[in-house]
């Protein structure tokens, strides 16, 4: 069977999908629908290449996970009837996937297409650091902190505060040839007590379970200013300047599993963030009291 293809610019890189199956080509794009589309070119940047498995091959029922392997510049997945890898040196991912993820585009994605796909992206200058992000006044609000800070919980109340969120656990930091804070077009994950009224799940993430709360996103999630907060637990909200030299300090001390081979290039990604301004944001027991402080202090320095 012939190929047929299709392009999308994810986090301003063009990625061309190819595919031997025309439905597989429609539920990759479609998985992927909130970036634009990008020119034709038989040599971009990164490429993606999906097989269609035979019906017979795996399952996609939830008691089968797929595995990921990474070493070096090379990624491997497979599981559940998907067999893939990356080369982040040739720009390329490939997969072969079963028939029943063809017909259901967001979970090619989080099954397969994400892990393909990040793995290429940060390696091609989009770094990730572990933090929330929304945006106020056309600035990135970067929330930084542990698992369990409160970075979804912030990102949950900023949505419902009607604030565009970027992510509620990583953004992507491109220094060339500008700066950009990226989101990739997620749902928020907080606990089910935690979720509003429509919410998904919940569902197992890190051992826990989580409901999951879709992002509405018609254009790429992007923002060309930043301004960075290190969260902290406290009685009342408030917010304390820091240095930049400091910022990077605390981000770069005990990175987590993933990011920490990112090592070499986080300092200088925090260090762009914390140039836009750096402070220490202590929570209270009210998400919502940090987000009006937030917009609160964004929109004062945005004022002339």
């Amino acid at each position: 069977m012939q190929r047929v293809t299709g392009s999308l610019a994810l986090m301003g890189i063009p990625v061309r999908f190819e595919a031997d199956d025309p439905v597989l080509l429609h539920a990759a794009l479609g998985a992927y629908a909130a970036w634009p589309a990008a020119a034709e070119d038989p040599s971009p940047p990164l490429r993606i290449r999906l097989h269609l498995a035979p019906a017979a091959t795996g399952t996609t029922g939830d008691e089968d996970t797929v595995g990921v392997r990474v070493d070096g510049a090379r990624l491997a997945v497979a599981g559940a009837g998907v067999a893939g890898g990356a080369d982040a040196a040739g720009g390329e991912g490939w997969c072969t996937v079963p028939a029943a993820l063809a017909a259901d585009p967001r979970r090619l994605a989080a099954d397969v297409l994400d892990t393909l796909l990040l793995f290429l992206l940060t390696r091609g200058g989009r770094v990730p650091l572990h933090a929330s992000g929304l945006v106020i006044g056309g600035t990135a609000a970067v929330l930084a902190g542990r698992s369990g800070s409160g970075k979804s919980t912030l990102a949950l109340a900023a949505l419902g505060a009607g604030l565009p969120v970027l992510s509620d656990d990583t953004v992507y930091v491109q220094l060339r040839p500008s700066l950009h804070v990226w989101g990739f077009p997620r749902p928020i994950h907080v606990f089910p007590d935690e979720a509003p009224a429509g919410a998904e799940g919940p569902r197992l993430r890190s051992g826990r379970w989580k409901a999951a709360v879709p992002l509405p996103h018609a254009a790429p999630p992007v923002a060309e200013r930043a301004a960075l907060f290190l969260l902290e637990r406290g009685d009342r909200v408030a917010l304390h300047p820091i240095t930049a030299s400091d910022a990077v300090d605390r981000m770069t001390a005990q990175l987590e599993p993933g990011f920490d081979h990112f090592r070499e290039q986080v300092p200088a990604a925090v260090g762009a963030l914390a140039a836009g301004g750096a402070w220490r944001l202590t929570l209270s027991a009210d998400p919502a009291q940090a987000i009006r402080l937030l917009r609160d202090a964004l929109t004062a320095r945005a004022e002339p």
